[in-house]
């Protein structure tokens, strides 16, 4: 593990380049007594500011850290670094996130993508090989899936899934679990105006959702609303996996086949 010397590094830079810490707060729009913190180890600069002490020394945040450049086969500090720059769960960091798996995906299937854009907004891609690995990336969506995975499958997740999956057979029921995910915390008037239901049939398949325990009926805190309405926290993720997937084999039109054979690793129940 290569020691982190954030502090030493900026000062040696600074000194290199024969500033004052006045000037360099001034070119950073700082004041002087962030970049004294930094160079006393008080305090560190935030992953906004980051990247402009590397754009201005014209060196790279590994730089930075430790001095030198990690080797090119470092590449998870190489992906952590370009993605930490951004704010937590900002849409720019859900952008370089999305393109580093499709680098991955592309790598790992062995295509020649050089010219073909990274990001995963164009038609689904999908591959298996002989290790067992079956990726599939589009729309925004990626899923890598090893052969093993399935070795967990035991009586637990088939008594999961009987719970989960005959609410989502009948159309109304599925037809509001999707309106649901898309707008989280929603009343039954949004409901009805957004699916075109009348009101029976509405209510009809609240009820079965919410005794499969998948929806969570709540009262409002705004009275003219009455009761809203949201994915179980058990269910969300996995719903959203199962529609997405189910997407993108519709997506695919001849649809999408992978490697796990039958027989490799049968279900242990």
């Amino acid at each position: 593990m290569k020691e982190i010397n954030l502090s030493k590094n900026i000062a040696d830079l600074r000194k290199q380049k024969g500033i004052t810490q006045e000037q360099l707060a001034q070119a950073l729009n700082i004041s002087p007594q962030a970049v004294s913190k930094w160079e006393t180890n008080t305090s560190q600069p935030d992953t906004q500011t980051l990247p402009l002490i590397a754009e201005y020394f014209e060196v790279s945040i590994d730089y930075l850290y430790y001095g030198q450049d990690y080797a090119y086969s470092d590449i998870y500090n190489k992906i952590f670094d370009k993605i930490a720059i951004h704010p937590q769960m900002s849409e720019e960091s859900f952008k370089d996130a999305l393109n580093v798996f499709a680098f991955a995906h592309h790598g790992l299937s062995r295509w020649n993508n050089k010219n073909r854009d990274p990001i995963m907004y164009d038609e689904p891609l999908h591959l298996s090989n002989e290790n067992g690995l079956s990726l599939l990336s589009g729309k925004g969506y990626g899923a890598i899936i090893k052969r093993n995975f399935f070795e967990n499958i035991d009586l637990s997740t088939v008594e999961f899934a009987e719970k989960l999956f005959p609410a989502l057979t009948e159309k109304d029921n599925l037809l509001v679990c999707l309106t649901i995910i898309s707008m989280s915390d929603i009343s039954f008037g949004e409901l009805i105006e957004k699916l075109n239901f009348d009101e029976a049939s509405l209510r009809a398949a609240l009820d079965k959702l919410i005794s499969a325990k998948i929806v969570v009926e709540k009262k409002s805190k705004h009275k003219s609303l009455g009761f809203t309405y949201e994915i179980d926290s058990m269910y969300h993720t996995c719903l959203c996996i199962i529609l997405a997937t189910v997407e993108m084999q519709r997506y695919s039109l001849e649809g999408i086949s992978c490697n796990m054979g039958y027989g490799d690793y049968p279900v242990n129940i």
